[in-house]
Protein backbone atom coordinates (compact mmCIF):
# COMPACT_ATOMS: atom_id res chain seq x y z
CA UNK A 1 0.00 0.00 0.00
CA UNK A 2 1.89 3.52 -0.90
CA UNK A 3 0.98 5.76 2.18
CA UNK A 4 0.70 9.52 1.50
CA UNK A 5 2.09 11.83 4.34
CA UNK A 6 -0.95 13.89 5.65
CA UNK A 7 -1.94 17.50 4.77
CA UNK A 8 -1.00 20.27 6.30
CA UNK A 9 -3.05 22.96 4.36
CA UNK A 10 -2.72 25.65 7.12
CA UNK A 11 1.01 25.44 7.14
CA UNK A 12 0.85 25.37 3.17
CA UNK A 13 -1.08 29.01 3.74
CA UNK A 14 1.99 30.02 6.23
CA UNK A 15 4.57 29.85 3.81
CA UNK A 16 2.98 31.41 1.08
CA UNK A 17 1.38 34.32 3.20
CA UNK A 18 5.30 34.69 4.61
CA UNK A 19 6.27 34.66 1.17
CA UNK A 20 3.78 37.87 0.14
CA UNK A 21 4.79 39.46 2.90
CA UNK A 22 8.36 39.28 2.20
CA UNK A 23 8.00 40.68 -1.27
CA UNK A 24 6.31 43.42 -0.03
CA UNK A 25 9.85 43.67 2.50
CA UNK A 26 11.58 43.44 -0.11
CA UNK A 27 9.80 46.04 -2.36
CA UNK A 28 9.96 48.39 0.20
CA UNK A 29 13.67 48.32 0.11
CA UNK A 30 14.22 46.29 3.83
CA UNK A 31 17.70 45.49 4.43
CA UNK A 32 16.74 42.17 6.32
CA UNK A 33 14.61 40.94 3.72
CA UNK A 34 16.94 41.94 0.49
CA UNK A 35 19.57 40.01 2.92
CA UNK A 36 17.95 37.08 2.34
CA UNK A 37 17.65 36.86 -1.22
CA UNK A 38 20.84 38.44 -1.61
CA UNK A 39 22.89 35.15 -3.41
CA UNK A 40 19.56 34.31 -5.39
CA UNK A 41 19.78 37.75 -6.58
CA UNK A 42 23.68 37.56 -7.17
CA UNK A 43 23.47 34.56 -8.99
CA UNK A 44 20.63 35.39 -11.33
CA UNK A 45 21.81 38.96 -11.79
CA UNK A 46 18.20 40.00 -10.06
CA UNK A 47 17.94 43.73 -9.03
CA UNK A 48 15.48 44.36 -6.22
CA UNK A 49 12.53 45.90 -9.13
CA UNK A 50 13.10 41.99 -10.54
CA UNK A 51 12.45 40.30 -7.22
CA UNK A 52 9.05 38.38 -7.36
CA UNK A 53 6.52 35.78 -5.36
CA UNK A 54 8.42 32.74 -7.22
CA UNK A 55 11.94 34.24 -5.39
CA UNK A 56 10.57 34.45 -1.91
CA UNK A 57 8.80 31.48 -2.16
CA UNK A 58 11.85 29.40 -3.19
CA UNK A 59 13.94 31.39 -1.23
CA UNK A 60 11.35 30.78 1.86
CA UNK A 61 11.14 26.64 1.08
CA UNK A 62 15.03 26.14 1.22
CA UNK A 63 15.12 27.94 4.81
CA UNK A 64 12.72 25.25 5.88
CA UNK A 65 14.65 22.74 4.13
CA UNK A 66 13.17 21.82 0.90
CA UNK A 67 14.87 21.93 -2.39
CA UNK A 68 12.40 24.37 -3.71
CA UNK A 69 8.69 25.63 -3.34
CA UNK A 70 7.18 22.89 -5.90
CA UNK A 71 8.99 20.45 -2.84
CA UNK A 72 7.41 22.26 -0.20
CA UNK A 73 3.71 22.78 -1.36
CA UNK A 74 4.18 18.71 -2.26
CA UNK A 75 5.00 17.63 1.04
CA UNK A 76 2.84 20.07 2.75
CA UNK A 77 -0.10 19.63 0.64
CA UNK A 78 -0.04 15.72 1.49
CA UNK A 79 0.47 14.63 -1.96
CA UNK A 80 4.13 13.26 -0.97
CA UNK A 81 4.72 9.76 -0.75
CA UNK A 82 6.64 7.77 1.65
CA UNK A 83 10.19 6.97 0.15
CA UNK A 84 10.13 10.25 -1.39
CA UNK A 85 12.35 12.94 -0.07
CA UNK A 86 10.00 14.90 2.37
CA UNK A 87 12.71 17.90 3.21
CA UNK A 88 14.08 18.38 6.82
CA UNK A 89 11.43 20.94 8.10
CA UNK A 90 11.05 18.37 11.54
CA UNK A 91 14.94 18.11 11.90
CA UNK A 92 17.06 21.05 13.57
CA UNK A 93 21.04 20.86 14.27
CA UNK A 94 20.15 21.69 17.42
CA UNK A 95 18.41 18.43 18.29
CA UNK A 96 21.93 16.49 17.53
CA UNK A 97 23.13 15.53 20.76
CA UNK A 98 19.75 14.32 21.67
CA UNK A 99 19.17 10.03 21.12
CA UNK A 100 17.98 9.89 18.04
CA UNK A 101 16.96 6.56 16.63
CA UNK A 102 17.48 7.14 12.90
CA UNK A 103 15.72 4.60 10.54
CA UNK A 104 15.57 4.02 6.65
CA UNK A 105 12.37 2.55 6.20
CA UNK A 106 8.93 3.78 7.48
CA UNK A 107 8.09 0.42 9.04
CA UNK A 108 11.23 0.03 11.07
CA UNK A 109 10.79 3.47 12.82
CA UNK A 110 7.41 2.66 13.20
CA UNK A 111 7.82 -0.99 14.60
CA UNK A 112 10.71 0.86 16.86
CA UNK A 113 7.63 3.82 18.14
CA UNK A 114 5.29 0.63 18.96
CA UNK A 115 7.77 -0.14 21.80
CA UNK A 116 8.56 3.16 22.71
CA UNK A 117 5.26 5.39 22.38
CA UNK A 118 6.40 8.06 24.38
CA UNK A 119 8.65 8.88 21.51
CA UNK A 120 8.07 10.88 18.50
CA UNK A 121 8.34 9.65 14.68
CA UNK A 122 9.21 12.21 12.61
CA UNK A 123 10.72 12.47 8.47
CA UNK A 124 13.85 13.71 7.43
CA UNK A 125 14.30 13.30 3.88
CA UNK A 126 14.07 10.08 2.79
CA UNK A 127 14.58 8.23 6.13
CA UNK A 128 13.00 8.65 9.66
CA UNK A 129 14.28 9.53 13.05
CA UNK A 130 12.54 8.80 16.41
CA UNK A 131 13.29 11.23 19.16
CA UNK A 132 11.42 11.79 22.82
CA UNK A 133 8.91 14.61 22.12
CA UNK A 134 9.21 16.67 25.18
CA UNK A 135 13.60 16.64 24.92
CA UNK A 136 12.97 17.49 21.09
CA UNK A 137 10.61 20.37 22.02
CA UNK A 138 12.68 21.80 24.75
CA UNK A 139 15.54 21.45 22.52
CA UNK A 140 14.23 23.64 19.74
CA UNK A 141 12.68 26.05 22.10
CA UNK A 142 8.88 25.27 21.21
CA UNK A 143 6.27 25.32 23.40
CA UNK A 144 3.14 23.92 21.33
CA UNK A 145 -0.33 24.92 22.56
CA UNK A 146 -1.46 21.52 22.62
CA UNK A 147 1.86 19.56 23.10
CA UNK A 148 0.39 16.18 22.88
CA UNK A 149 0.06 17.27 19.15
CA UNK A 150 3.35 16.15 18.11
CA UNK A 151 2.75 12.44 19.20
CA UNK A 152 0.07 12.49 16.09
CA UNK A 153 1.85 10.63 12.89
CA UNK A 154 2.14 12.74 10.14
CA UNK A 155 1.08 9.83 8.17
CA UNK A 156 -3.10 9.26 7.40
CA UNK A 157 -5.54 11.98 7.17
CA UNK A 158 -6.86 11.10 11.03
CA UNK A 159 -4.08 12.91 12.69
CA UNK A 160 -4.45 16.34 10.45
CA UNK A 161 -5.18 18.49 13.06
CA UNK A 162 -1.74 17.62 15.28
CA UNK A 163 0.29 17.41 12.59
CA UNK A 164 -0.67 20.51 11.15
CA UNK A 165 -0.74 22.59 14.34
CA UNK A 166 3.23 21.27 14.64
CA UNK A 167 4.40 22.26 11.17
CA UNK A 168 2.79 25.09 11.48
CA UNK A 169 4.93 25.64 15.03
CA UNK A 170 7.57 24.68 13.05
CA UNK A 171 7.43 26.67 10.03
CA UNK A 172 6.96 29.99 12.35
CA UNK A 173 9.54 29.48 14.40
CA UNK A 174 12.35 28.44 11.59
CA UNK A 175 10.81 31.83 9.29
CA UNK A 176 9.72 34.47 11.80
Amino acid sequence: MIQQITPAPRALTEVKILAKKHLKACQAGDAVALDKLASLMNKQGLTQLDIQLKHCQAVLARELGFTDFNHCQRVLSGQALIGEDLGTLFHNRRCDTLLNHWFSSFDEAQAFLKQAPQMVLLPYKKQFFVVNGPDYLDALGLVLNDPDGIYCTWLGSETVPGYEAFALTLIRHKLT
